[in-house]
């Protein structure tokens, strides 16, 4: 009986020892460094050196050819555009707007109340796309975001998401868009135009090399993940 005591103290002590070996090699772990980006923040590649960025649209992938990209505002009129998928050019551009455009833009988040709206996340119609829009003033951050299924959403803010890629001319990266971030309808092709007879004991004309042109078609990459590459929403 007192040997059987003794195995059971002796088990408690090796127990509490090593419960408390484990205690502190978890204090001493180097913890992950956090991530300091996040989805209310511009990305790395939407910053421009020495300009402070001031708004942003950024429009996600919907179950069908709705363009990915995003659009930087920032306060010395650059606009920085990134585009994923779905997009006429696809990748990193930078380019300037207007003062006079700086100033439409302000004036269309004002226009819309922006910073009296809230979130519109209610999947009612699904397979939609979605706007992420955001505006900064002075120490304020504010974000909205905006499923196009979400009947609830007022239309002031679809005519600002819209607005917003009009004033800044997205449509030279993105090509033909229908508002609210809805795929582009391409517009029917002209019939062709019937070739003239050859005259009698002529020889028909040889077709140009090539054949007819056609549009470049650019769909981006394959999958959703490089498509969507913050997760949203």
């Amino acid at each position: 009986m007192a040997q059987a005591l003794r195995n059971s103290r002796r088990w408690f002590w090796l127990r509490l020892a090593c419960l408390a070996l484990l205690s502190v090699a978890a204090c001493h772990k180097k913890k992950a460094p956090a991530d300091s980006i996040t989805i209310d923040q511009p990305h790395p590649p939407d910053i421009v050196p020495g300009a402070v960025p001031i708004a942003t649209l950024e429009r996600t992938g919907c179950y069908g050819e709705c363009p990915v990209y995003r659009l930087t505002v920032s306060s010395d009129g650059s606009v920085v555009y990134v585009g994923t998928r779905w997009v006429k050019v696809l990748g990193r551009q930078v380019y300037k707007i207007s003062e006079a455009q700086l100033a439409e833009l302000q004036a269309a988040f004002e226009h819309a109340n922006f910073m009296a709206l809230r979130d519109y996340d209610r999947v009612e119609n699904t397979d939609d796309d979605w706007a992420h829009i955001a505006l900064r003033r002075g120490a304020t951050f504010k974000r909205v975001r905006h499923y196009h299924g979400d009947n609830a959403a007022p239309a002031p803010l679809g005519v600002l998401e819209d607005e917003f890629d009009r004033i800044v001319d997205s449509g030279r990266f993105v090509g033909a868009q229908a508002t609210s971030g809805a795929p582009a309808t391409a517009s029917p092709a002209p019939p062709p135009v019937p070739a003239e007879l050859p005259a009698p004991g002529s020889s028909a004309p040889s077709p140009k090399a090539g054949g007819t042109a056609r549009p470049s078609e650019n769909a981006g990459p394959p999958d959703e993940t490089a498509a969507d590459p913050d997760n949203h929403p």
